[in-house]
């Protein structure tokens, strides 16, 4: 029979599991983006990827809330399993955001297969920014290092810029093109919901955040904008 550090680590290691299939799954568009097509064996491995993402979910918010049950623990264990159920359903829903995207790539890309290099690459080096902060996100969480988790929220901000500007690059195509404009409106759709991508990724690094340190920034954000 487990004890409680035995059920924790069986319980991260299934949440690493998570996070390595949805690096596959941004992977995968990655691919899309850069070839400027969707081949059918990205498409179904996609799919497939994001039914054991889900298959996942399910048992570790079950074995979490077991675990909650059976060992009542104290705060800062307490504090790793509450962060554990909240951060398999955001992965749950970081997977649908990417397979939703990938069938937008796969629309858009059967009308206009060169956007990548119609804005001049702007849309892979944003994935390539996007997937730098997952994968340090990653890392931080193997190996319980909260020492870039502080850059990590700030790079927000970077991810804002970048997306405002690849926003403005459409509307500059719009203007050149105004009879491509639906296809291109599509385009920013999918850009804000990678967007949306991002920001779930700093969720995770703040709750991650106040797991290890016990510092809940969320918090301490709304304290200082009621102070202001």
């Amino acid at each position: 029979m487990r004890n409680l550090q035995e059920s924790l680590k069986g319980l991260n290691e299934h949440y690493l599991e998570m996070l390595k299939h949805l690096n596959r799954m941004l992977e995968i568009n990655l691919e899309a983006i850069h070839d400027g097509k969707v081949s059918s064996k990205l498409y179904g491995e996609c799919f497939i990827v994001e039914d054991v993402i889900n298959a996942f979910e399910v048992k570790v918010k079950e074995d979490c809330i077991n675990t909650i049950a059976r060992f009542q623990p104290a705060a800062k264990n307490l504090r790793e399993l509450i962060m554990l159920i909240d951060g398999v359903r955001l992965i749950e829903r970081m997977a649908d955001i990417l397979k939703a995207n990938f069938r937008a790539i796969k629309d858009i890309e059967s009308n206009n297969p060169e956007i990548n290099s119609r804005l001049d690459g702007a849309f892979y080096e944003y994935l390539i920014k996007i997937k730098k902060i997952f994968d340090s996100y990653v890392t931080s969480f193997a190996t319980s290092d909260e020492t870039i988790l502080y850059e990590l929220i700030s790079a927000d901000e970077e991810i804002n810029k970048k997306t405002d500007e690849i926003v403005a690059k459409i509307a500059s195509c719009i203007k050149e093109n105004p009879n491509e404009t639906e296809i291109l409106l599509e385009v920013v759709s999918l850009v804000k919901k990678y967007e949306r991508f991002s920001d779930h990724i700093i969720h995770l690094v703040v709750d991650l955040v106040y797991t290890l340190k016990g510092e809940n920034l969320r918090k301490k954000e709304l304290l200082e904008e009621q102070e202001k």
